[in-house]
């Protein structure tokens, strides 16, 4: 595995079996700057929500790639600091030195959303034929692509920056070696969706944080795991 900088000051409790105390720890110490952060992020994804409810997906994802997705690393970066216990650097920093490098993650994550999007034909085709299948199937590597981006490259762009080729090839990776952990928060992000849609669409204001403080500490984790064994 090739690694940018470690992070100094990491939390040396951090294992696999302290992990979800070691991570609700930090943010129940840290809630007030999770609220922050919240709102920051918040803020950052609504032009992206408000054209979407617009009707118009393409000016979303451009707005998700070119605002969204810098402020996601930003915040990364962010909690990837209180994590470590240093000083966190301000949300505004993190989302100036990453943007450009976000902003080609979040291409390369959401081009199979805009292929399946382009594929997307005007009436629903039937069930087994050939459009249908091939839909489908852009709809799961649109999962796949946007599982290892999301949980992983963000965090390593934010954790340890490196260069983009080397990034994409850990992510996929660590993805891979660490599937308890990748499936995981795949089912903690799972159930914080049905939270939101059963509960209350306010926890939109502040779940996404959560996940996001999840990500990067299993990002913590498993780069520190991997060093381990160098």
């Amino acid at each position: 595995m090739h690694a940018g900088p470690t992070p100094h000051n990491e939390a040396e409790q951090l294992t696999a079996l302290t992990y979800l105390p070691e991570t609700l720890r930090c943010l129940w110490e840290n809630l007030p700057h999770l609220l922050v952060g919240s709102l920051f992020f918040s803020m950052a994804c609504a032009p992206t929500f408000v054209l979407a409810v617009l009707g118009l997906p393409w000016l979303a994802l451009l707005a998700a790639a070119g605002v969204t997705a810098p402020a996601y690393t930003g915040l990364l970066s962010f909690l990837g600091d209180l994590a470590s216990g240093r000083p966190p650097r301000t949300l505004l920093t993190g989302y100036r030195l990453h943007w450009l490098d976000s902003l080609r993650l979040a291409a390369l994550g959401s081009a199979p959303l805009a292929l399946a999007l382009a594929a997307l034909p005007p009436s629903p085709p039937h069930l087994l034929s050939p459009l249908a299948v091939f839909w489908v199937a852009l709809l799961l590597l649109c999962c796949l692509v946007a599982t290892v981006v999301f949980l992983y490259a963000f965090p390593l762009r934010a954790l340890y920056p490196t260069s983009l080729g080397a990034i994409l090839q850990n992510s996929f990776l660590l993805a891979a070696r660490y599937l308890t952990h990748t499936l995981g928060l795949l089912a903690l992000a799972v159930l914080m969706g049905f939270a939101v849609v059963y509960a209350s669409l306010g926890l939109l204001l502040f779940l996404p944080a959560c996940l996001a403080l999840f990500a990067a500490t299993n990002c913590l984790l498993v780069v520190r795991t991997e060093l381990r064994h160098l």
